[in-house]
Order: C-alpha cells, then structure tokens, then sequence
C-alpha cells in the first residue's frame, strides 16, 4: 500500500497535479452550497463568494497560480449551477499558460466553458494551444486540443487549422493513437468552421491510412471527421473514392467480431463506430462499388441481419407492481445498441437497391415487420419509416403488401410521429391493385383526424387517386368527400389541381369521354351547394367554378335559373376572393343561357356595383361592358382550353411532398431544405427548393396557373396582377436570378426619375449576356456597365466597363463579390471608388468552375451620385452560367446515341415538353452558339442532337493531372403542327441535368407550357 501511495505521489508531482486535500476552500464552498435550504439561501451564498472573488481579481499582484486556480474553480462550479459569470475570463487565460497541469487544466476548462466562438479573448489564447500541441507533453497537448474541439470558432480555424493539420499529416508517426484521436475530433470542428482548408488530394491518402489502424478509439474519431467532410458535401464524393475501400474492410472486422473487449457495449462490438462506417458507406453511389465490394458489403449485411432475433428483442414494459431489474436494464441498452446497428445496415441495403442481395431484402422486410407491430414506439417509429424507404424500390413490394393492414392499424396510434410514418408508407405501398382500400381507409381517418395530420392526408389522398383510379371521376369523388370531412385541410392547389384535371389535358382523354367527367363533376357540384346550407368557402370555390365552366353540360332536368339560385343563394355570406369567382361563375352561366338570364345577371351585377369592395365593383363594371355585345361576350368567355401536357406531367402537389431518400446519407443542406416545413410536405407555395428540383430532373411548377377569369379578358387588374405573380413565381433561377439587378431609379430612388428605355432593363441585358461574348450589363441615366466575357475551358476573364454617363461625378463607388462554393473569383484589378463625368475604368475579373451549379454568383455594387446621399445599391448577378464552361464534343452519331442511352432515367435524365419560344432554326442556333456544344450533323429542324463538355477546375481523383468533366449529352425534338417541343438532356451528374435543362428551357420554351 505504500509503495501504491509513492506512485500515486510521483505521479501527481510529475504531472503538476494536487493531492485532494488541497484547495479547502473549494471544498468548504462545495458544502456550503449543498448545506444550502432553500434556492434563495444558494443564491446569497454564490452571490457573496462572487463578490469575494471579484475583489481579489481587481489586485492580481499578490495572487499566486493556486489561488488564481482555486478562484477560477469556484467561479466553474457557480456557471455549472446557472449562475451568471462576466468576469475571471483574463485570469483564466492566464492560468492556461501555467507550467502547472492542474492549472493549465482550470484554466483550459473555464475558457472551454466560459468563452464563445466569437470572444474577443479567444485569440489571446491561441499562441498558448499553439506551444501546448507541440510540447513533449502529451497530455497538456490533450488539454490544448480539447479547447480548441470545444470552443471552435473562426478565430481557431483560421490560426490552428495548419498546425493541427501538420500534426497528423507530418508527425502521425511520433503521435500516439490518443492524440490522433483529438486531432480529428479538431479538425472536424474547424472544419465545419471552414470547408475551404481541406483539399482532397492531400487528405484522402492520410484518411485511409487513419481507417487502416486498429485502435478502435482512433477509428471511431476519424469516422466522425469523414462524415462531418462528406455531409458538408464541399467535395463531390468521387474525390473520397480512395477512403471507401479500408472504410469496407473495418467495418468487415468488426462485424466479425475483432474488436478489444473494452469497446465492447453490452457484448455488442463498438456500435457506435459500426453505426458510422455503415453511414459513410452510404454517401458513395452505387456505381463506385465494384463487383468485390459488392460481394463483402451483402455478406456484411446478411451477417448483421440474421443475428437471433432474441438478441435484440426489446425488453417488456414492466407489469403491474414489478420493477424495471438491473437485468432488464442492460438488456434495454443491448437492445437499444443492437437496432441502431441493424437499422443503419437496412439503411445500407435500401441505398445498395439493385445489387443488393434478394435474400438480404426478404430478411429485412421480415424484420421490419415484426418491428411494426413492437410493443416499444421507438421500434415501431424506426420500423415504419425504414419500411417507406424501402418501398420506394418497386420490387420489394411482393415482401411488403402482407404487412398492409398492420400499418393501417398504425394509423389510429395516439403518437402523430407514428401516424406520420405509417402515412409516408401507405403512399409508397399505393397501388392500383390496392387503391381504393387504401383511400378508403384514409378517408375514414381524415375525419376524425386532428388538424395536425389532416392537411397531408389530404394532399397524399389526392395524388394517390388521381394516380390510380381507374378514372378521374373516382378522383373528383374522393376530393368532395375530404371537402366534407376536413374542408379546412384542403388547401387551394388541391381544389386548383381538380379544375385542371377536369379541363383536360392536350393528348388526354377523348373527347366524349372529356365531357362524361366535366357532367359528372358539375353535377357534384350542383348537389354539393344545394344540399348544403353553408357551404365551406373552398366548396364554394370549386362549386362554382365547376358549374360556370361545365354547368351547361348538366341534365336538362337542371334549368339556367336552377344553376344560378345554386350559386347566388351562398354570394352574400362567401369571401371576398369566393365572391369574385361566383361572379365570374354566374356570368358564365349568362353566356351559356342568355335568353333564360339575362335580366336577372344584369340586375345581379348592378347591385355589386354598389358595394364597398372595390374588386368586386370593377368586376362588376367589366361584366356589365361585356353583357351590351353578346359575340364579344362569348369569345371573351369561351370553355377554358385544354392545359399542356406538362402541366399533367409536373402536378404541383407532389412538389409539396418531402420524398425520403432512399438512404440516411444526408447533407446539411438537405437538412435544412427538409425543415423548411413540419411532417412530411412544405408549405403551400414553397415547395422544395430549385437545387433539389434540378438534382430530381423535374420541372420547376411550384405554383398552378388558375385562371380566376376562366377565360375572360375581364377579369380586372387583380386576377391579371396574380397571374403575373404566378408566372414570376414558376420561372427558372437561370431567368429570374437578375431580377435583383434592377436600375438606380428602381433601388435607389424608390422609383423616381425615368425609367429605362424598351428592351433595357437589368434582367433583359443579363440574360442576353448569359449567351452572347459582350454587351451591356448595367444601364442608368449616371451609371452604365459594359462587359467582355472570354472563357477558355473552367476559366473565364470578365472585363466590366465602369462607365460615367451623367455630368456629375460618382462617388463611393463599392463592389463585393461574396464567395460560393462552386465558383473561384479573383479579381485581377480594383473596381474603381469613383468616376468624373464621361470617366471609363475596367474592373477585371478571373472565374474558375468548381463544381455544378444553377444560382449564379452575385456581383454587388453600391455608389452615390451626390454627396450625402444614400447609396444606390445594385444585387446583380455574373453571367458566368454553367453553360459558358461547356466546350464543344464533336462525336459520332453512333457514340451519341450509344452514350445517350446509357444515362437514362433521372435524376441522370430530363425531360421538359413545352411550347416553342422561338423556331427551329433559331434553336439550332442556341444550341451551338449560344449554349456552346456541337451540334450534330444529323440534326434536323424537327429533331436535334447537341453534345458537349462541361469543365471544372476541380482534379479528378481518378485521373491524376486532369480536372473533372462532365459530357453533355440534348435532344430536341419540335412538332411544327402545335409548335411544341420536348427537351431531354442527359448527363453523369444528376445536379447538372437539372441546371442545364433550366437555362436551355429558358431560352427556348415559354414557362409553364403556355
């Protein structure tokens, strides 16, 4: 024993630690808190020892290190029990550079806890982390690390990031696995700080050799680190191939069981570091693993997934006066590590998809629904949402459709996450065999839902049966059912989108069939406002526009005066946006029936004349005009015509939903895009951002395009100005993103002085910009901006002409160009701070693709025309689209279609049909000149085939000495006969797909298919 003690001593001494009977006065602190009655007695005692400790700081003269330590310890112990701490930070900072470990140690937690990532005081400390990591000491470098891992910070990122990098990539040989370990734990920190200090080519070497070691500690840290790289996604992950391949083989060990017994959780091996290799695994595409990777993955996956069930059963709920057992507690944490494994290598399986073993699968499916119908909500909750993942996957449905009725069952927990998840599952596993159970079942819930659930149950409703009823007459019944079940759940694009399906579709329907289902919903109608009392307002809407546009395709046995009692019997107690639309409505039932209607539609009219609400008086007044000359009337009101295939291609409620991605590899900004709404939809009118659009290869229609005129030119400003709004809204970024750039008068001046002349204004120029050499960028009565664009593979030179116009002098001239990931600016002059009358002086520009992209980068310039006077500021954008970097490929027609085939299928593949803007021949043109590709000699004006080559200025890991390309593969296709065209672009790379298709759809079809 005393020669136990003697170690115990040498050690303290070396290690500069006291022995616990020092520092009384903490002790004595400590006890007087814990003697404490009452929360108030706690508070003057805390308040009395801050107030001591204050005045001993305020003369640091006369205190040594161990009294600074035993200050800063108290002060520790008061911030851990709540209490405010706004001094002591300098004498914390102090003891961080003691040669005391048991002071550096106070002195380092204290900052740790006291000190944010943007304090001033951080950077008082860092010459301190800097000696400390690399001192001899490993454990004070331990305590340095730490720090910098807690508090983070630009500070730290921009000063310790080289140094802590050089410790593993220079001396990982002389580190031992315990300070690597921090060091990675470190660098993830900063890096997500700042994504730009890690370059692929210098750390994926170093990463592999990190996941080849066999401390497991070691292995766990560097895990994080790659998935703190790959979720930042500031790389493409083909620059990571390299890492997967030892990644592979320690997850292989350890599911064979090599693994210490001290990492060890329960007897079940290091879960969390199988957790995160089976999720790195995730973030590489199918296509990166090859046929042996494949092979270790499915014998991995079936070996996790056959373990016996009995190891990692849930354990009961404690009965009825028993007790929860020690027992029973450790087999709750063995269980509870055993899922997190085995969920994550379902997750893993999903995302393998194709070549993912069939055996596997079933096992999985098998599994999953046991785990349904768990007693433990938390295996049920991970159960149904694992399930939905897996039904995106046609094929394993066959093993999911017995488990249909269970998850029903589902649909009744008390638990809204559940119900939330069992919906999400019911969705994928809808089919047209299983339809009508399905909708059934869900329309007996959406009434006795609570309004927390019903607005997606509505939505999902409504895609499932206009997408399986054998027609669309089943679907307009399913749609007066939710609105008289949950009529405040049913958003305006629900009731938007069955006017749509209703009108028709070019290519749809026959004729005689087209107007089966307008009779059948105008009579839905019909016996929906009349049965009712009070209708919902969005009954009401839909009510009566289906009887103004169809209601005289009713029975003969509905007279036109029948028809209009229907809708003027609810006017008085509707809306206002509701009253607009059965004016409209009446007046259409005035065009189909004049003789019957006329007196009482005039008189009806005349009276809204008279009204306060200004809308609606116009409204009136329009009509009243158009009622004088019945053949203006009947053209102006004519049936709505048939909307364009791709608006029945693109339904804007499935905008709306948040599909779940086949695995859990997700990104941070794919995170932040899923929280933009709760549940599993966004909100109306948001729908999923225009990145996640581009990277699905869909098209853009986030918002419907009702007309509220139905047909009419005289549907007052109003409904013109939303129809307008709307078409804002539905436009690509690559044709509104300079919609910023607006003209001094516009920005500066709110509107005063004159306008810019015809074919002028910013967004005018910038998009001419986006597909010519040179021009004008920037056009006002004081400032003009002229720009040359030269652009040879990833790398373009930007010339901009500061241009004075006015005779006046401009001053404060500013420009900022805000970094964005995808693209390098350097600027190879200074713009200039002002310019005399007539002045011109260039502003150049270098800019290098990085990596795909659809936004493009932003050039802000502010400047002032008088002195005193507020800046007029300008958010332009560069013109430098993704298309500028492509280069022509010239290839055989042979290659094309060979290569074309092969990338079918999104998000590879887009597809956008819509109406020509502009003739073949100008197509053509746009392809080769103005999009920069080649474009085949087998083109036709009714076909075209364009390829090329978009350049990065990133290196490709495959290829050493190269950069990344991507080939570019078009076809257009025109039919002369309805001036329409059908765009398909095809690509490696989902996220360029969906931009090129945006910026080509610009110029070449008019939005929205119109």
């Amino acid at each position: 024993m005393k020669a136990m003690k003697a170690v115990m001593r040498d050690a303290q001494q070396t290690l500069g630690l006291d022995s616990p009977s020092h520092m009384k006065g903490l002790q004595m602190f400590i006890g007087d808190i814990r003697n404490c009655q009452t929360k108030e007695q706690e508070r003057e005692r805390v308040e009395k020892e801050k107030s001591k400790i204050r005045e001993k700081f305020t003369n640091t003269k006369n205190l040594s290190g161990y009294d600074k330590k035993k200050y800063v310890w108290k002060l520790l112990y008061a911030y851990m029990l709540g209490y405010e701490v706004d001094f002591g930070h300098f004498q914390a900072i102090e003891l961080c550079s003691s040669n005391k470990f048991s002071e550096k140690t106070a002195g380092y937690l204290a900052v740790s806890l006291l000190l944010a990532d943007n304090n001033d005081m951080v950077r008082m400390i860092v010459n301190s982390v800097k000696h400390d990591m690399g001192g001899r000491n490993e454990h004070t470098a331990a305590l340095a690390l730490n720090t910098v891992a807690n508090i983070g910070g630009s500070e730290f990122a921009d000063n310790l990031f080289g140094d802590i990098s050089k410790m593993i990539l220079n001396q990982s040989g002389s580190l031992s696995p315990y300070i690597k370990r921090k060091v990675c734990i470190c660098l993830l920190r900063l890096y997500r700080k700042d994504s730009d200090s890690l370059q692929p080519e210098v750390w994926k070497g170093k990463l592999c050799e990190l996941f080849r070691d066999t401390d497991i500690g070691l292995l766990t840290s560097a895990s994080g680190f790659m998935l703190g790289i790959l979720e930042l996604s500031s790389f493409p992950v083909q620059a990571w191939a390299e890492v997967m391949y030892p990644v592979c083989n320690a997850l292989a060990s350890l599911v064979q069981g090599d693994c210490p017994e001290h990492y060890e959780y329960y007897h079940v091996a290091a879960p969390w570091l199988q957790t995160k290799l089976l999720r790195i695994m995730q973030f590489y595409p199918v296509s990166m693993f090859d046929a042996e990777t494949v092979h270790r993955t499915n014998v991995m996956l079936q070996s996790i997934l056959a373990k016996p069930s009995t190891q990692r059963s849930p354990v009961p709920p404690p009965g009825a006066g028993r007790k929860r057992s020690k027992a029973d507690a450790e087999r709750q944490n063995r269980s509870n590590a055993e899922h997190a494994i085995l969920f994550e290598a379902m997750n893993l399986m999903i995302h393998l998809e194709g070549v993912a073993d069939p055996e596997t699968t079933r096992t999985a499916a098998g599994l999953l629904g046991t785990f349904v119908s768990s007693h433990d909500p938390n295996i049920r909750y991970l159960g149904l949402e694992t399930m939905a993942r897996l039904a995106t996957n046609l094929s394993t449905h066959e093993y999911l459709e017995r488990y249909k009725n269970l998850i029903l069952e589902k649909m009744h927990e008390p638990d809204i996450s559940i119900r939330r998840q069992a919906l999400n599952l019911l969705y994928a596993l809808c089919r047209p065999e299983n339809w009508q159970q399905i909708v059934d079942e869900l329309l007996e819930i959406l009434a006795v839902s609570d309004s927390l659930l019903q607005e997606e149950l509505v939505l999902k409703i409504a895609i499932l049966a206009e997408k399986n009823a054998p027609n669309f007459g089943w679907y307009v019944d399913v749609v007066f059912k939710m609105l008289e079940s949950a009529p405040d759940a049913v958003a305006d694009d629900v009731w938007f989108r069955v006017v749509q399906v209703v009108t028709g579709f070019e290519d749809g329907m026959a004729e005689s069939e087209k107007q089966q289902l307008q009779r059948h919903a105008a009579g839905k109608a019909y016996q929906n406002l009349t049965g009712q009392r009070v209708p919902h307002d969005t009954l009401l809407r839909l009510g009566a526009y289906l009887i103004g546009e169809f209601g005289h395709l009713l029975p003969q046995s509905v007279s036109p005066r029948a028809k209009l009692e229907a809708l003027n019997r609810h006017f008085a107690g509707a809306s206002t946006n509701t009253k607009a639309i059965l004016v409209l409505a009446i007046v259409k039932l005035l065009n189909a029936s004049p003789e019957a209607l006329k007196g009482d539609v005039v008189a009806f009219l005349r009276d809204i004349k008279e009204v306060g609400d200004v809308e609606l008086q116009q409204r009136a007044a329009e009509m009243l005009q158009l009622c004088k000359d019945e053949e203006i009337l009947d053209h102006v009101l004519s049936p709505m015509p048939a909307y364009a295939e791709s608006v029945q291609l693109n339904n804007p409620l499935i905008q709306r939903l948040k599909f779940s991605s086949k695995n859990r590899a997700i990104t941070r900004s794919q995170l932040e895009e899923a929280a933009k709404s709760e549940g599993g939809m966004y909100k109306p009118g948001t729908g999923r951002s225009r990145s996640v659009e581009a990277r699905s290869g869909r098209e853009s229609n986030s918002s419907l395009a009702l007309p509220l005129s139905m047909g009419g030119a005289g549907a007052g400003s109003a409904s013109r100005a939303s129809s307008r709004g709307r078409q804002e809204a539905s436009r690509p970024a690559s044709e509104s993103g300079s919609s910023d750039s607006g003209s001094d008068n516009e920005r500066g001046r709110g509107g005063a002085g004159p306008a810019s002349g015809p074919g002028q204004n910013a967004k005018d120029l910038w998009t001419q910009l986006c597909i010519t050499p040179q021009g004008r960028f920037y056009t006002s009565p004081h400032l003009v901006l002229e720009m040359k664009q030269e652009y040879n593979a990833a790398t373009g030179r930007l010339t901009i002409m500061f241009i004075n116009a006015s005779k006046a002098p401009i001053g404060n001239i500013r420009v900022q160009m805000p970094d964005v990931p995808f693209m390098k600016m350097q600027a190879f002059s200074e713009a200039p701070s002002s310019l005399s009358p007539g002045q011109q002086a260039p502003h150049l520009l270098q800019v290098q693709c990085l990596r795909p992209f659809l936004q493009p980068a932003r050039y802000l310039v502010e400047y002032c025309t008088a002195p005193n006077t507020p800046p007029i500021q300008l958010p332009m954008m560069l013109p430098a689209v993704v298309t500028k970097f492509i280069t022509p490929a010239e290839i055989q027609m042979g290659q094309f279609r060979q290569f074309f085939e092969s990338l079918a299928g999104p998000p590879r593949e887009a597809v956008i049909v819509g109406q020509a803007k502009v003739p073949p021949a100008q197509m053509m043109n746009y392809l080769s000149k103005g999009f920069n590709m080649y474009c085949l000699p087998e083109s036709a004006p009714n076909q075209m085939f364009a390829a090329g080559t978009l350049n990065t200025a990133t290196p490709d890991p495959s290829n050493p000495g190269k950069m990344m390309t991507v080939p570019v593969l078009v076809r257009l296709e025109y039919d002369d006969s309805r001036r329409a065209a059908r765009l398909t672009v095809r690509t490696q790379h989902g996220e360029v797909t969906g931009s090129l298709a945006k910026i080509i759809e610009t110029y070449i079809l008019i939005p929205g298919g119109q």
